[in-house]
């Protein structure tokens, strides 16, 4: 049971995450506080799943946190952009690390 409640929470998290999303538009007092939300449960989801070695998770995470989050559109196109400059460079650094190379006897 201990180990299903993780995926239970996960799969449940975003559905729950995407409702909230569409009641911030329909309530227009309560949208900047309503994206926060989001966005903060996004963060905390981020955590868990990089934790847990779950990455693509935290990736689509990483975009539901920029997506809601209470910066002008502008700022989070430059977010986005920046993210992803990032990630290819780790991605680029990572396969092109230099291996030692084994001698033969």
């Amino acid at each position: 049971m201990l180990k299903a409640a993780p995926r239970i929470i996960k799969w449940i998290s975003i559905p729950t995450l995407l409702l909230a999303s569409l009641f911030s538009h329909s309530a227009e007092a309560y949208e900047s506080a309503l994206n926060l939300v989001v966005c903060l449960g996004s963060v905390v989801f981020v955590r868990r799943a990089a934790g847990a070695g779950e990455y693509y998770w935290a990736t689509a995470f990483v975009a539901l946190a920029v997506f809601f989050s209470p910066v002008p559109l502008i700022s989070k196109i430059f977010l986005l952009m920046a993210l992803t400059c990032v990630a290819t460079l780790a991605t680029l650094i990572a396969v092109f690390r230099p291996r030692p190379v084994a001698h033969a006897a």
